[in-house]
């Protein structure tokens, strides 16, 4: 489980900003939480703010450094960081290395982890394990190539060090080399959290949907789609290898993920799906089945299917998960109904994690969420700076009507848009 996230000098995080898991001693929804030893665990938490405030560049920061550590062991020594993104309105910032720190857990142990770098080296990077209250040092790199060990592998883990380069990660290369006081750290990164925003779901989990060979996703997502109230009694899904032809017609804006993927502009084994829903519906003659290419289905039943996969996999395993956008074309009811799968401790038996963006206000309630589990991030325009915050530095009453008290902008991260449509929104709530 994800406990702690913290980034500093990416994108528009200029100053260090903190998400934090970990519950504080409120009681409330206390059944919700997942313990670890003396502590409670966050299954989900919700991130507002207005558009451009840097909601999605919290996301990017999670993923830039989880794909930074997947990508470490394929990196050649001339190839450049290039996740690596500094607050560039700031002439010392923007020559300065990014910084992400991670606390997480994989079973009964607590992880620290964390490194700093910009898109030609890293600069720190450290892993201690809490194996009991107090932590235990794995490693620990500074000034690019200085390295402390834990005594008890030290000569193992120079030569580890010596297989490293400036400008890879010795997590990753230690664990490469078989190093076990690694190797469950960079799994947690390589399988334990994932994330998805709206522009790779479609390329990301429909070879998901085709890869079903006992039927056991098909028969999750249907179960979904019909508490959804999606009339959609099922799908297939067919694939075919990509042709020369079919590159020439894929646009460059829009399919980046899918381009990643070829190889000198050539097809090589790159797969094309096809998805077709299939639909009861009842006429004169009784119930009838019919076929419907996936593309004619609404935006929302797509994304809806799409995120179906996301959920089964994290509840099975115990992933976090995190989604930016999650309510685009989504109703708030389903929307609603994903957050509550990870918030119940019997459809949750293992603890997953669900953190998401959204501008949807009607999920905004203290009987829906705790305080420490809603945040908002809003930017100053003057410096560009984005700032993230917990609803929980407020201190709100336990009945105060939230969604009232963010849309009057008592909590900031709503857009200026002026102060005759500010006393407009107030005068219809």
């Amino acid at each position: 489980m994800l406990i702690q996230f913290t980034v500093s000098n990416f994108a528009s995080i200029r100053d260090e900003v903190t998400l934090s898991m970990l519950a504080d001693r409120d009681t409330e929804h206390e059944d919700t939480l997942v313990p670890f030893r003396k502590a409670r665990i966050l299954p989900n938490i919700v991130i507002y703010g207005a558009n451009a405030a840097g909601k999605t560049n919290v996301i990017r920061a999670l993923a830039a450094a989880i794909m930074t550590i997947r990508e470490s062991n394929g990196r050649q020594v001339t190839d450049s960081l290039n996740r690596m993104i500094p607050f560039v309105f700031d002439e010392k910032k923007r020559t300065e290395p990014s910084r992400f720190d991670f606390l997480f857990t994989v079973g009964d142990v607590k992880y620290s982890y964390g490194f700093s770098a910009d898109k030609d080296r890293v600069y720190e990077e450290y892993l201690y394990a809490y194996y009991s209250a107090k932590p235990s040092m794995i490693f620990e790199r500074t000034e690019v190539s200085k390295y402390q060990f834990v005594q008890t592998d030290r000569h193992k883990f120079y030569g580890y060090a010596e297989k490293n380069t400036v400008n890879k990660l010795l997590l990753a290369t230690a664990t490469a080399w078989n190093c076990k006081k690694t190797e469950i750290a960079y799994r947690w990164f390589a399988e334990g959290i994932d994330v998805y925003n709206s522009g790779t779901l479609e390329s990301m989990m429909t070879p998901i949907l085709a890869n079903d060979p006992n039927g056991s996703l098909q028969k999750y997502v249907t179960s979904m789609l019909h508490i959804a109230d999606i009339n959609v009694s099922g799908y297939t899904v067919q694939a075919s290898d990509f042709t020369s032809e079919d590159l020439k017609k894929i646009p460059i804006i829009g399919e980046l993920n899918l381009m990643q993927q070829i190889t000198d502009g050539k097809a090589g084994t790159l797969k094309k799906y096809e998805i077709t829903t299939e639909h009861v519906i009842e006429g004169p003659e009784g119930k009838k089945r019919y076929s419907l290419p996936f593309r004619m289905e609404s935006e929302g039943t797509r994304r809806f299917v799409y995120i179906s996969p996301i959920v089964k996999a994290a509840i099975e395993s115990g992933k976090t998960v995190i989604i930016d956008e999650i309510d685009a074309s989504l109703h708030p009811f389903l929307v609603d109904y994903i957050l509550g799968i990870f918030s119940d401790r019997e459809q949750n038996p293992n603890g997953a994690q669900l953190i998401v963006t959204t501008q949807d206000v009607s999920l905004l309630s203290l009987n829906r969420f705790r305080r420490d589990q809603i945040y908002f991030v809003e930017k100053d325009n003057k410096t560009g700076v984005t700032d993230l915050y917990s609803l929980d530095e407020f201190a709100p009453r336990k009945n105060a009507d939230i969604r009232r008290g963010y849309l009057q902008g008592r909590y900031g991260a709503i857009p200026a848009i002026g102060d005759g449509m500010v006393r407009r929104i107030r005068f219809t709530l």
